[in-house]
């Protein structure tokens, strides 16, 4: 099926071209370029280039696809992307075939019963991957859209209760009460926690964690409430949004966004984003009626390894 490509694996030194790569697949799926080069070295910090990841090239020399097998906390992301114009080819569906193959390989030695789900997400806007996919007997199990909001209007200051308050995060000393506020304020049923080292590796890590963009708020000392936020080079990025059941019904998570609105302002941001789940329709609700609107709409593909 990949005749007309060369395949290799990737090196530190392709890191540039596969992000440009991933961009030109950005603008095609939803338009604008949506993919960053810390994102992307995360990516590789956690797998085995020389197993995990593979490159088409053409015979022109020029990067035409990409897949990686991912780690995921039911099992594993399978990456892939394929350039404008390979659309009629079958460079999609092998790289999700090698992606998948190598997945499955993993998952057996692993043998770890609650991680036997493939996943890969893909733009509700690009039919050849979805159909692919289909065929391949992956089925969409969620729906995620990302939001922004554009930061250039007036901005309203939160007004905090009576005996909340807020301030900067400690790492260190903050870590295990951020994520077990965060692990109970996502439960929901079938949802499976995330475990404290794998979360505080991901949210914390040293290339993409900026303390003074988490806040935290409190009263009498009690964490009910935190937002996590992150740069990325043209826009503010809301990761995590959290407050506890006993505080909910108060504003306090308009707040936390109107707080975070206004410290990406100040630090020259034109827009905020963040990403939320289809069926999330507090969440949903929430930000909408801070200004956010959805600017990208993806589909959760997933299937069980047998």
């Amino acid at each position: 099926m990949l005749e007309h490509y060369y395949l290799r694996r990737p090196t530190q030194d392709d890191i540039d071209a596969v992000l440009a790569l991933m961009i030109r697949c950005d603008k095609r799926d939803v338009g604008f370029p949506d993919s960053d080069l810390t994102d992307l070295r995360d990516d590789w910090e956690r797998i085995d280039l020389s197993q995990d990841a593979w490159l088409a090239v053409d015979k022109q020399g020029v990067l035409q696809g990409y897949g990686a097998v991912l780690p995921w906390s039911t099992g594993k992301i399978v990456a892939v992307y394929d350039a404008p114009g390979a659309e009629d080819s079958d460079l999609f569906l092998s790289l999700i075939v090698l992606c998948e193959g190598r997945a499955r390989t993993i998952l057996r030695e692993a043998d770890d019963p609650k991680k036997q789900t493939l996943v890969s997400y893909i733009s509700a806007s690009v039919e050849h991957q979805k159909q692919v996919l289909a065929d391949a007997g992956y089925t969409v199990t969620k729906h995620i859209f990302n939001l922004h909001r554009d930061l250039a209007d007036d901005i309203p200051a939160p007004v905090w209760p009576d005996g909340v308050t807020l301030r900067g995060v400690s790492p260190g000393a903050d870590d295990r009460a951020l994520h077990a506020l965060i692990q109970d304020a996502f439960d929901k049923p079938g949802r499976t926690p995330q475990p404290f080292d794998e979360w505080q590796t991901y949210m914390m890590h040293p290339g993409r964690f900026i303390p003074e963009l988490w806040f935290l708020l409190e009263t009498e000392n009690e964490l009910i409430g935190c937002v996590l936020c992150y740069e990325y080079p043209a826009l503010g990025w809301v990761r995590q949004l959290a407050v506890c059941a006993d505080h909910r019904g108060a504003g306090l998570g308009r707040m936390l966004l109107q707080h975070a609105f206004t410290v990406f302002k100040e630090r020259g941001f034109p827009k905020v984003g963040l990403a939320v789940e289809s069926e999330n329709e507090t969440a949903n609700k929430l930000y909408q009626n801070a200004g956010m609107r959805e600017v990208v709409h993806l589909h959760e593909y997933s299937k069980k390894i047998i």
